[in-house]
C-alpha cells in the first residue's frame, strides 16, 4: 500500500504564527495522511526566504499529533556530530511515542556550506560513518568507533529509542556512492523532484546493490518527494506553479520551461495528480511526499480527499 506525506517546511508559504503550522499538521492527521516532514537548511537558496530549525519544529508538531509519522526530509549530516544527531533522533522518537523517521543526507547547497564554514568535500564518506555511529549509539550499550572522520571511545548513549531496533533511517541519495550507501545502510530512500525514468533507474541501482549485499528491496522503503501545485481546475494549478515554483526551479536550472517543470513536479487537478503518481508507483515508489505550493487548508483537503483517498480505496 502506498503511503502519503506532506512537507511542512515554510517556504514559500507565508505564515503568521507557528500555530498555523500545527493546525495544518493536525488537519493532515485528521484527513488520514501517513507522514509529516520538514527540511533542514541554515540558509535557503531563494533570496530572503528561510525555514525553521527542523528538530525543534518536529518536536512541537509531534506533541500536538497522535498517530501521524514525523520525519526529517532530510537532515544535513555534515552540520552536526553523529552523537548529536543520535541524541536528537532518540529524543524525537520518545516525544512522538515511536513515530519518528530520520531522513538524512550529505547536503547539496555548496554556498550554504561555505557561508557557515562546513567542509563540502568527502560528504559521502562522512555520512557513511555518521549513519554507522548513529545505529551503534541507538542499539549498543557502549560504543567504540575508529573512522577516518569520527572517533568515539567508550561512549554511552541513553535512553534508547522506543522503536526497535531503532527508528528507520532514510537516506537522501541521487549519486552513485550515496545510492550504494542507501542499499548498504538505509531503511528507506528518498529523492527530490526526479523524473519518472530517473526514479526508476536509481531505484533499480539500489535494488541491484542491495541484492549483492544480501538484502532485499522490501527492506528499503522507496520515497518520492515532489514540489506540487493542485487545484480543482488544471489551469489554476498551472498558474500557481508558474508563479511560485518555476522561479525557485530556475534558481537551480536557468531557462527551465513550464513543460520541463511538469516533468519533475506534479501540476494539475486531482485526476492529473493521480495519473502522475501512478507512474511513480509503477516505478517503485511506496511513499509519496508532496510539498504543496502554495500550502493552504483548501489545497490540503483537495489532496487528501481526491488523491490520497483514491489510492487508499484502490488498496
Amino acid at each position: 500500500m502506498v503511503k502519503f506525506g506532506l512537507d511542512l517546511t515554510i517556504w514559500p508559504w507565508e505564515y503568521r504564527s507557528f500555530d498555523e503550522i500545527v493546525d495544518i499538521a493536525c488537519l493532515a492527521e485528521k484527513y488520514g495522511l501517513d507522514s509529516l516532514w520538514m527540511s533542514d537548511h541554515l540558509m535557503f537558496i531563494t533570496l530572503d526566504k528561510g525555514s525553521l530549525e527542523v528538530s525543534t519544529s518536529l518536536a512541537a508538531v509531534a506533541m500536538r499529533t497522535r498517530r501521524i509519522t514525523v520525519g526529517t526530509k532530510v537532515l544535513c549530516a555534515p552540520f552536526r556530530h553523529p552523537s548529536l544527531i543520535a541524541k536528537t533522533g532518540v529524543t524525537l522518537d520518545i516525544i512522538s511515542n515511536g513515530r519518528f523517521i530520520l531522513g538524512i543526507g550529505a547536503g547539496w547547497y555548496k554556498r550554504e556550506f561555505e557561508a557557515f564554514g562546513f567542509p563540502f568535500e568527502n560528504r559521502a564518506n562522512r555520512i557513511k560513518e555518521t549513519v554507522e555511529i548513529i545505529k551503534m549509539l541507538w542499539t549498543k550499550s557502549v560504543v567504540n568507533y575508529e573512522g577516518k572522520y569520527y572517533r568515539i571511545n567508550k561512549a554511552e548513549s541513553l535512553p534508547k529509542p522506543l522503536q526497535k531496533p531503532h527508528p528507520p533511517i532514510w537516506i537522501g541519495a541521487e549519486g552513485p556512492r550515496m545510492l550504494k550507501l542507501t542499499a548498504e545502510l538505509g531503511d528507506g530512500w528518498i529523492i527530490a523532484n526526479p523524473t519518472v525514468e530517473s526514479f526508476r533507474q536509481r531505484w533499480s541501482l539500489i535494488k541491484e546493490h542491495a541484492k549483492n549485499l544480501g538484502r532485499t528491496s522490501e527492506e528499503i522503503e522507496a520515497a518520492y518527494y515532489v514540489y506540487a501545485s493542485i487545484a480543482a481546475k488544471s489551469e489554476t494549478a498551472s498558474k500557481c506553479a508558474e508563479e511560485h515554483i518555476l522561479p525557485w526551479a530556475r534558481g537551480l536550472t536557468p531557462n527551465l520551461s513550464m513543460e520541463d517543470l511538469r516533468e519533475i513536479c506534479i501540476v494539475g487537478d486531482p485526476d492529473e495528480w493521480i495519473r502522475r503518481i501512478e507512474d511513480y508507483v509503477a516505478a517503485g515508489a511506496r511513499h509519496v511526499i508532496v510539498k504543496i505550493v502554495p500550502l493552504s487548508r483548501a489545497n490540503l483537503r483537495l489532496y487528501a480527499d481526491k488523491v490520497v483517498t483514491h489510492f487508499k480505496e484502490q488498496s
